[in-house]
């Protein structure tokens, strides 16, 4: 039993000796090396033990003969074991021919300064564009991961159907979380978030709009490992109207002072009191805020079914989600179902009968930015795809640079054969002049990772702003990115300089020295997939980005169902209180004005909106209720917007009943099943009941992002006049703006705020815009790196068919005729690639495309276009070396034979 437990070396050691060394030579000096183990197991202990056995059989792998004369010794009796010394020499030979490989690997980068310097360029070129995608994809990945205990905590979603609809809202009722905790297991702790929109923010005689503001729970900073610089993380917002900013916050507002203490008047809700300033939220957020008002300075209701908050759970470690899900269900028969008979008029189970459905979700906080699209999101959210989708053209990026230096590599092969051919006959064996290659290999990999490192410090500003990231300096020397950056190099240099080195250290000295070499472009077979698949990337990037770009255009050129072209928004209007209506005719006397609006609601950016359950009286199906989007406007609304009505007439003033008058769009008659809808009178479902009759259906139009589909939606008269929508008729938008600033003045000293409504829209799809301009330099960046792979490949070719041409040209061929001679087999190359791509490509981008409700299709000439392209670079590419090769004076060419 003793033996059992005896100390043994590592087992992937042992192999490995066996592996390298030949059989009898390894067993003798396994079984030397395991009785040394033995003494070392004594000496030392059994873990430096080890280590010890591990670096004698790393020593090992190198032949040295005077090794096996030292174990002879020992056996012998003349040399004490612990005097042998496995690594010495192995070092000390190591690093002599270690210097000899980085020497001549110099002096060959500097005989071929052309070549390397293409090499270099290509590979610099790779590495950079490889390690911006890499810092973007990380940062993604990044996200709500910093935060204690972020693998325990959850987000509580709504998710459910009413009336067709499907209902995935990110906020539920603010009671949800507090009741879950409080009557089943499993939950740890719960806070909230609600936002209350904008605020205009008074500090002394100043004022300034502020969009960041946010009304959270007491144990807020708590719950997220947000820290506090100053005031008590655990009481700092027990308090009604007490506020916690930001470091930034405290230093715009109060310099150098301390703010604890001090007060701040947010707009309509009054004077809060400074009680904590906390770090800035990291940009790896999913909420990004910097007034943090106390949940109980505000009131969120008490229903179920029409109060909201963002709920955030801690669950306790270990907790099926599942259990938590099965104790919500238990919650919504509880507390929603007696709302659903109070409010619709039957019970939960008969409501479910009916097709609807209502419940629960417990989402990662880790998964919200990039996985979560749901209604109501605090921000817009990253895509999983675009991730994904970049770091495959990270991985490809850098492919082609491998694949380049490949190519360029062997490419000057017939200038290196003579000096392989001359090292095998003065001795020297294969694998050291696969060290020599891999060394120069590794050292021109390091020198373009130091150029790659100064594009990348050279494009980071330009990146930032593409990306919409804050990337520094820093960020590289971070964590483990330099250490890997370096790892990454090496392996790199290693990996790509093997076919090279390989390819190189095969000649046969005899045919090398007599210069035969395989010539032509069909010898090379690895080498033609090499730049096959380049080219397979180019066009696949080429077509993605032609569908990206014609997508945008769709958006943006597509009839939207109002004009948001010459509209001018006035932000903030709230604060002119009684003084709004006043406002609003000054403006309208303006000459370059041609109609005004007051609109809570406008179809892009911040608006106010609602969402109400919609019963319609005398409908077939009395419980049926359909969820709607709810506006507010006035009657000047739709000629300022131009929406079109398709049946009975606009809001007015000479209709004193539209006060309890609708109107809804084409979608919404359509789900209420409504072929005659004027003067239905329909309702809305909650605690603010109330009876409406529809007097009017306007004409769709897109008033959310083209990734949804046009929902329906009820539109109230009167309400909240938070904006003022202006009509222009002028191109002195300069102007007019002063006049309309100088009016405002008169009214209000708060900051004149305003807006276009087209800017508003397009920044909807901000994130596709990025991607498309990402989309396009990439494309740019592979095809630059893929001619570069193709002009290595061309040179190879006509350097070793140099002989050939010659010949032709005496015998009479024409210039152009060795041109296509030349470039015909590449074209074929191509040709093959764009085959590859297109299916590949088509699949990827219908992908893309399904995220949108309203998109394109995908056309036969975008890929033709990219074939076209594809095959005009290279062969714009391959007639560099083609046409050199065919002007080259044939006696040159043929002195040597």
């Amino acid at each position: 039993m003793a033996h059992e437990h005896k100390p043994q070396p590592p087992l992937w050691a042992q192999r490995l000796l066996h592996f390298r060394l030949s059989e009898g030579l390894s067993e003798e000096i396994q079984g030397d090396l395991d009785e040394l183990f033995d003494l070392w197991v004594e000496e030392m202990g059994i873990q430096k033990a080890r280590w010890k056995y591990i670096g004698q059989v790393l020593g090992f792998l190198r032949p040295l003969p005077e090794r096996k004369e030292q174990y002879v010794q020992i056996r012998n009796g003349k040399l004490p074991p612990a005097q042998i010394d496995v690594s010495s020499n192995s070092l000390q030979t190591f690093k002599v021919m270690l210097q000899n490989y980085i020497k001549i690997a110099w002096r060959n980068l500097l005989r071929n300064r052309t070549s390397s310097a293409v090499n270099i360029i290509g590979l610099a070129v790779g590495m950079a564009t490889c390690l911006l995608l890499v810092l973007f994809v990380l940062s993604e990945l990044s996200y709500d991961r910093y935060h204690t205990n972020s693998k325990q905590m959850y987000r509580m979603t709504m998710h459910g159907q009413m009336g067709g609809k499907e209902i995935n809202t990110a906020f539920v009722s603010a009671l949800a979380g507090i009741v879950l905790a409080k009557e089943y297991s499993g939950v740890e702790a719960v806070t909230r978030l609600r936002t209350e929109g904008s605020f205009i923010i008074k500090s002394g005689n100043e004022s300034f709009k502020e969009e960041h503001v946010a009304f959270v729970d007491s144990n807020f900073f708590q719950f997220f490992t947000i820290p506090l610089v100053k005031g008590n993380i655990r009481t700092a917002l027990t308090e009604p109207n007490a506020l916690v900013i930001s470091e930034t916050i405290a230093h715009k507002y109060f310099g150098n002072e301390d703010p604890i203490g001090k007060s701040l008047t947010l707009g309509r809700m009054g004077l809060f009191k400074i009680s904590g300033v906390c770090k800035d939220v990291p940009t790896n957020t999913h909420f990004h805020y910097d007034f943090f008002g106390s949940f109980l300075s505000i009131n969120p209701g008490n229903k179920w079914l029409n109060s909201g908050a963002y709920t955030y759970l801690k669950i306790e470690e270990g907790y099926p989600i599942d259990k938590l899900r099965t104790q919500s269900a238990k919650m919504v028969e509880k507390y929603i179902g007696p709302e659903i008979k109070e409010f619709v008029g039957i019970d939960l189970k008969e409501f479910i009968k009916t097709g609807n459905r209502i419940g629960f979700n417990f989402q990662p906080v880790t998964d919200i930015h990039l996985h979560s699209d749901l209604e109501g999101e605090l921000e817009a959210n990253g895509n999983i795809s675009y991730v994904y989708i970049f770091s495959v053209i990270a991985g490809f990026i850098l492919l082609l640079a491998s694949i380049n230096f490949m190519n360029l590599s062997t490419a000057g092969s017939s200038a290196r054969a003579r000096e392989v051919g001359v090292r095998k006959v003065l001795g020297s064996v294969q694998r050291q002049l696969i060290g020599q290659f891999l060394t120069e290999s590794v050292l021109l990999v390091f020198l373009s990772l130091g150029v790659a490192l100064g594009l990348v410090l050279l494009l980071l500003p330009g990146f930032n702003q593409l990306s919409g990231k804050q990337f520094g300096i820093l960020t590289l020397a971070s964590g483990w990115m330099l250490p890997g950056i370096i790892l990454s190099a090496l392996c790199l240099g290693l990996i790509a300089g093997s076919y090279p080195a390989l390819f190189l250290s095969s000649f046969a000295p005899i045919q090398v020295l007599k210069g035969k070499l395989q010539t032509g472009l069909k010898t090379g077979g690895l080498r033609n997939v090499l730049v096959t698949i380049q080219f397979v990337v180019s066009v696949c990037m080429i077509i993605g980005t032609i569908v990206v770009y014609q997508q945008l255009h769709f958006i943006q050129s597509k009839k939207i169902g109002f004009d948001k072209e010459q509209v001018l928004v006035i932000n903030d209007t709230y604060v002119l209180k009684s003084g709004i209506n006043s406002f609003k005719n000054e403006i309208e006397k303006l000459a370059s004005v041609e109609r005004v609006s007051l609109a809570g609601y406008l179809p892009a950016g911040s608006s106010s909106w609602g969402v109400e359950g919609i019963k319609i009286e005398n409908h077939a199906s009395q419980s049926e209720v359909f969820r709607s989007k709810a506006y507010w406007i006035d009657e000047d609304y739709l000629p300022t917007l131009g929406i079109q009505l398709a049946q009975g007439r606009n809001f007015s003033k000479d209709f004193p009943s539209d006060s309890a008058g609708a109107l809804i769009n084409e979608t919404a008659a359509h789900i209420y099943g409504l072929k005659n809808p004027i003067g239905t009178r329909i309702s809305t479902v909650g605690d603010r009941s109330n009876t409406y009759t529809i007097v009017g259906v306007v004409k769709d139009f897109h008033f959310e992002s083209m990734h949804q589909q046009i929902t329906p939606m009820v539109i109230f008269y009167g309400g909240d006049n938070g904006q003022i929508a202006i009509r222009l008729k002028t191109s002195n938008i300069p102007d007019l703006l002063s006049q309309i600033e100088e009016r405002w003045k008169k009214y209000s000293d708060n900051p004149f705020s305003y807006s276009f409504l087209d800017d508003r829209f397009n920044a909807i799809y901000s994130s596709e815009q990025r991607i498309g301009k990402l989309f396009g330099i990439f494309a740019g960046l592979a095809i630059f790196i893929a001619c570069l792979g193709l002009y290595g490949l061309a040179w190879f070719v006509a350097e070793q068919r140099t002989k050939e041409i010659g010949i032709r040209k005496v015998l009479g061929a024409t210039v152009s005729s060795i041109v296509v001679l030349l470039s015909r087999d590449f074209i074929k190359l191509v040709i093959i690639a764009m085959l590859i791509a297109t299916p590949i490509a088509w699949y990827g981008m219908h992908q893309w495309l399904q995220d949108f409700a309203y998109h394109i299709d995908l056309q036969w000439w975008i890929f033709v276009v990219a074939g076209l392209l594809a095959i005009s670079i290279a062969l714009f590419t391959v007639s560099f070396q083609s046409i050199k090769a065919a002007l080259t004076n044939p006696v040159k060419s043929l002195r040597n034979d």
